[in-house]
């Protein structure tokens, strides 16, 4: 057994202790007040305090580490009956992988889900959210298409973006030969991924390009500066910290001009006015505050949006959902609701 199996075993036996335990354990090991917190989120982030942190070293090393963390935490992986990586032309003579996952239940003509990752723009990508696609996947019954984008600081904005509408495009063109409802095509995408499916959708409009029928932001970056007021008020112990962000930003935003362009900060864009119903989705985050933001000014220009918000859980519960009970449930409830709406 690898030592990440080995802890995540270890872990998944601490998260069976009753939840008052668990918040005294908390309590005894954590460096700050965070009682509004799920108790196992609360004990989770006492123990990462002891481990080093995403910015402590090289990319690859971050890498590596973020590979490692969701190996330790996301739900385990289940067998689908198609799983096939496609290779997808970009702009720089090149291609990216898109792994498509289709499920047993998907209707002959499905709806699909283009899933973009998070990970900061800078790590991450389709292996490591392997387990969690699939999970969708089978919870909601249609095809997902998870996204190897290029990541920074190799590919700094707006590569990634461009990318991302690139894969857009190739979706479009290939719903038949794919088995796909043109007229149920959604993006999804957490944190910087929440980023790139709201970026897509947009993109897509300036285009006129057909636009998705759902846009699920799963507490998605939406501006560059790192001004909003949560950034500062969450942005210590609570899983993302200020200088991980900052970190982040300094290899994706390579030209300060381009904190400008709607591709980095969708939500500087002043026409809304069109784009798809969305499912939005919040949690105790630095990033709260821009998501929050960004959804009122989908409101304010006719846009329907529904509001998920889970001030108990962290940025990145969607992928703790194999050691945290209320990250699944909330897990599955986001796929419910993009499974209704499609």
């Amino acid at each position: 057994m690898s030592p990440v199996a080995l802890e995540r075993a270890a872990l998944k036996s601490l998260m069976l202790l009753p939840r008052p335990v668990l918040s005294r354990l908390a309590a005894g090991i954590e460096t700050r007040g965070r009682d509004h917190l799920d108790p196992h989120v609360r004990f989770l982030l006492a123990l990462s305090g002891a481990k080093p942190t995403l910015d402590s070293g090289t990319v690859a090393k971050a890498r590596q580490l973020y590979a490692d963390m969701i190996e330790l935490m996301d739900v385990a992986e289940r067998p689908l009956p198609v799983v096939v990586d496609h290779q997808v032309p970009v702009e720089g003579e090149t291609t990216v992988q898109v792994r498509r996952y289709r499920p047993e239940n998907a209707p002959r003509l499905a709806p699909a889900i283009l899933f973009f990752h998070g990970g900061g723009f800078t790590v991450g990508g389709v292996e490591e959210y392997d387990r969690l696609c699939r999970y969708i996947a089978e919870r909601t019954n249609a095809v997902v298409l998870s996204v190897d984008y290029r990541l920074s600081p190799e590919h700094p904005s707006p590569t990634g973006a461009n990318d991302c509408l690139a894969v857009w495009r190739w979706l479009l063109d290939n719903t038949a030969g794919l088995g796909l409802d043109p007229e149920r095509l959604a993006v999804m995408g957490d944190s910087a991924g929440g980023n790139l499916s709201a970026v897509v959708s947009q993109q897509a409009k300036l285009a006129c390009l057909p636009v998705p029928a759902l846009q699920v932001l799963v507490y998605p970056t939406t501006d560059g500066e790192l001004k909003h007021p949560s950034v500062q008020s969450l942005g210590q112990g609570f899983g993302l910290d200020l200088p991980l962000l900052t970190w982040f930003r300094s290899h994706f935003i390579q030209d300060e001009a381009l904190v400008e362009d709607y591709r980095v900060s969708p939500l500087r864009n002043p026409d809304l006015a069109g784009l798809p119903p969305t499912i939005l989705i919040t949690a105790t985050d630095p990033l709260r505050d821009e998501g929050l933001e960004y959804g009122e000014k989908l409101r304010d220009a006719g846009v329907a949006v529904t509001s998920l918000d889970y001030p108990e859980l962290v940025h990145g519960f969607l992928t703790m959902g194999g050691v945290i009970p209320a990250a699944r449930k909330a897990v599955n409830a986001i796929c419910d609701a993009t499974a209704q709406r499609l």
